[in-house]
């Protein structure tokens, strides 16, 4: 297993993490990790998803207001 070198500071953190959370360094440092990695793939999916330009569907769907229903109507006793 490889090994790698980290501050004094650092090993006795994931040594008081691991024994608090009952697991290994190593499971401290791949849950790390995982967290790490879900985080920056929430932010990619973010960065894909522009802000929606809803005036053109508010303009297509203005029409659904002149359809004859009315907007005032009750469906207390149907539902």
């Amino acid at each position: 297993m490889p090994t790698i070198k980290v501050p004094q500071e650092l090993h006795s953190r994931l040594a008081s993490l691991a024994e608090a959370e009952g697991t290994t360094m190593a499971g401290v440092i791949t849950r790390s990790l995982e967290v790490a990695q879900e985080a920056e793939f929430w932010r990619a999916v973010e960065l894909t998803m522009a802000p929606a330009d809803v005036s053109a569907d508010a303009e297509k769907l203005a029409g659904s207001l002149a359809d004859g229903l009315d907007p005032d109507e009750s469906w207390d006793e149907i539902l």
